[in-house]
């Protein structure tokens, strides 16, 4: 309130002026201004010095008590706080909690705890309506994750409340935070997270894991880096490292991860740790349900990948778009860098270039590379291939390769003399027995869905060319076929059928094939690894086991083989001279025979100048029966003669035993030994050496050399003593002379002729 006083001149008094009245209104309003900014400053002044006198007179671990009891009542946790409370007023109001350790109710073992949590904020800001916190530090964490037959301990978090429900209001949750929240750092250190499942065994460490936040913020981008190492019950280790800008848009639930940097060290899966490189950008959009990652780099074991990919419908049936490429590399360098033993071909060559280009098309709930492409040095295989259907797992591929000549991709040759008596011992009663462990994962493969084709233009691999190769297979609900394989195949052309039915515990296999006009020499050349046989081959087989181990399937399995051969050659091995050593070794026991074969020079039969055997035709049928081949017959027309006979081969062992009859009319004029099938035996290793497989059955030969001796006693008897006699034996012989002259006289002469004859 104002008041103005005039005085006047000369002791006089003038007049007051009042003006009271209007000037009580302007008064009282700063009068009332006054009294709100005391009000305002003592309001802050009392709120500081109750702060103050809180966080100085109070000690917070007073309450370690009611915060145990809370966390049991509310949440089934037992919690413990060893280490101090602490915290503080100005120019922060702060939280510090020293060592705290967590337990689920009534259990020893430890589920969390952490050796110091702080943080705070600043007091100015907060009067403001504005949230800005010093820091948020964590050091020390840990989390035990445990799951038994029972459940998991986590699920028990809650448990003695689990009755009573907190109501909340929905419209609650959904309010977006108002105030805006900047951290200039956050930091996480030394935490270590343990899962272990004790049903399955599985046991994961996370250990040595950091995370860093500069100027952490929910509306501008900020710089985080983490990193952890990994370990699990295979003794897999990983040590990963990660940095990049991170930004968010809470409103529109769109997050970002730009120039992100992953450097990851892989161990425990090859011999020396695998460094794995990455960079890209990572945006994931939730409200559209899309996960985008841009300039893809991933560099390792000198590998180069690079390109981009999209997901969307994550939260229905996923689509993938995108395309990734696998720059050219050298397969051995790759395997060098992982400590990996290289893979030797014959040619140094082989494997330097390898490449991958696959573009991500395909419907929802799909990941079908189409087009493919795969370089494999000057090879390219292009087509598709994928998973149609990600639920069921259903692959599906259409492959085609262009050409390949496999032989530089064989290993390299290596000669090795072996003794014929190792070679000849691989015996049945040698090899190791069959395992009766069960041979085929019966559940996997009934869950196995396929549809696929593979085709090749020319594959060439040790002199066999198959061109125009189309193999086709189907797999479903554990039924998986061969439905078609073919190709023309070294002049003539190959076709086969195979199926194995999981659908049962006692899975079954078949398999049949044919072949027409194939020239079998390349073919047996690899298959024997020697040059032995030529011809022209037509084949049927078939092949049925059942079982599901080794021993099951060799007791079960059964099957036909017919063949015809022909136009053929056995090279290294003339049947017509192991005949005759076999002959010429019976004359050398039996010198007494050589007299009469006039044809015979100096008792010997003279051998052939070639050493290979020439078949006409050749015609044989076999049985298949526990692994063995049992040759029921073997006809063949040869260059010189006819030859027939049956035997085995062991298919395991690849031991085999044939006996045959051979008849070379021109062997001899002799009618004692050119119209005879003489006994031949063919035995020995498919591995052994080709010259040592057939010759005489000497046994047999002995019999005949008894034989053509007594044939030839007979017939000398009855030409001395002009008789014509009808017994098979020179004893028969002097009984039917003994009818025509005196039987003393007959034997004496007979006696006395014999002993001539043998002299």
């Amino acid at each position: 309130m104002l008041v103005f006083v005039t005085r006047g001149y000369a002791g006089h008094s003038l007049p007051i002026i009042d003006r009271t009245q209007p000037a009580r209104k302007e008064t009282a309003m700063l009068r009332a201004l006054k009294i709100l900014v005391v009000i305002v400053l003592a309001l802050i002044v009392l709120a500081a010095g109750a702060i103050f006198t809180i966080t100085r007179l109070i000690d917070p671990n007073d309450f370690k008590p009611q915060i145990s009891a809370a966390a049991r009542e509310q949440a089934n946790l037992d919690v413990q706080i060893p280490g101090n409370l602490g915290w503080s007023f100005w120019p922060y109001l702060g939280i510090e909690v020293g060592r705290t350790e967590v337990r689920i109710a009534d259990d020893e073992q430890l589920f969390a705890a952490f050796d110091n949590v702080r943080s705070s904020i600043a007091v100015m800001p907060l009067l403001r309506g504005a949230v800005e916190l010093s820091g948020l530090y964590l050091d020390g964490l840990e989390l035990n994750l445990i799951e038994t037959a029972d459940g998991a301990n986590w699920e028990r978090i809650g448990a003695a409340e689990a009755g009573a429900e907190t109501a909340q209001d929905p419209a609650a949750e959904s309010q977006p935070l108002d105030m805006p929240v900047s951290i200039p750092a956050i930091t996480v250190s030394n935490g270590k997270v343990r899962y272990l499942n004790n049903v399955d065994g599985t046991d994961i460490r996370v250990e040595q894991m950091n995370v860093s936040a500069r100027d952490f913020s929910l509306t501008s981008p900020f710089p985080l880096e983490a990193s952890l190492r990994y370990q699990d019950q295979a003794d897999i280790r990983i040590d990963l490292a990660v940095s990049g800008t991170v930004s968010m848009d809470l409103e529109k639930n769109l997050f970002r991860f730009e120039q992100s940097v992953i450097d990851t060290t892989l161990a425990g899966i090859t011999t020396l740790p695998v460094q794995v490189h990455a960079r890209q950008s990572i945006e994931a959009a939730l409200d559209e349900d899309r996960i985008s990652i841009r300039d893809i780099l991933v560099e390792t074991a000198g590998t180069r990948t690079s390109g981009s990919l999209e997901l969307t419908q994550l939260s229905a049936k996923p689509i993938f778009r995108g395309a990734l490429n696998v720059a050219a590399f050298d397969v051995n360098a790759a395997l060098k860098a992982i400590g990996e033993a290289p893979i030797e071909t014959t040619d140094p060559a082989a494997l330097k270039k390898v490449a991958l280009e696959m573009t991500f098309s395909g419907p929802e709930n799909s990941i079908l590379l189409e087009p493919l492409k795969i370089t494999l040095d000057n090879s390219t295989i292009t087509g598709v291939a994928g998973l149609t259907d990600i639920d069921s797992g259903h692959i599906r591929f259409d492959l085609t390769l262009d050409q390949l000549v496999a032989d530089g991709y064989l290993p390299p040759t290596v000669e090795e003399a072996a003794a014929e008596e190792e070679v000849l011992a691989t015996t049945e009663s040698l090899l190791p027995p069959l395992s009766t462990e069960p041979l085929l994962p019966l559940e996997d493969l009934r869950g196995l869905k396929v549809d696929g084709v593979f085709s090749a233009g020319t594959i060439q691999m040790e002199g066999i060319e198959m061109r125009d190769l189309r193999v086709l297979v189907r797999a479903d609900n554990g039924l998986m076929e061969m439905v078609e394989a073919g190709s023309k195949l070294m002049a003539g052309s190959f076709k086969s059928e195979a199926a194995l039915d999981a659908r049962t515990d006692k899975p079954v296999m078949t398999f049949s094939a044919s072949t027409s006009g194939v020239q079998i020499q390349p073919i047996m050349k690899m298959a024997l690894e020697d040059d032995l046989f030529t011809g022209i081959l037509d084949m049927s087989m078939n092949f049925r086991a059942e079982g599901n181990s080794e021993q099951a399937l060799a007791d079960s399995g059964n099957g036909t083989v017919n063949l015809t051969l022909a136009q053929g050659t056995i090279r290294g091995m003339n049947l017509n001279n192991a005949l005759g050593a076999g002959i010429n070794d019976m004359l050398g026991q039996y010198q007494v025979i050589t007299q009469f074969l006039p044809d015979v020079d100096q008792g010997r039969l003279p051998p052939a100048l070639k050493e290979d055997t020439e078949v006409v035709q050749l015609k044989m049928a076999a049985r298949i029966d526990d692994l063995i081949a049992h040759i029921d017959s073997l006809d063949a027309e040869l260059d010189r003669g006819t030859l027939s006979g049956k035997g085995f081969l062991n298919l395991r062992s690849q031991a085999f035993d044939l006996r045959m009859a051979m008849k070379v009319p021109d062997l001899s004029t002799n009618k004692y030994i050119a119209d005879r099938a003489w006994p031949m035996r063919c035995k020995g290793n498919l591995a052994g050496e080709v010259s040592k497989w057939c010759g005489a059955d000497n046994k047999a030969f002995r019999e005949m050399g008894k034989e053509i001796t007594t044939q030839l006693a007979k017939d000398k008897l009855l030409d001395r003593f002009g008789i014509e006699g009808k017994g098979d034996s020179a004893e028969e012989v002097v009984k039917d002379a003994a009818k025509q002259k005196a039987q003393e006289e007959l034997k004496k002469k007979a006696e006395e002729g014999l002993k001539k004859l043998f002299q």
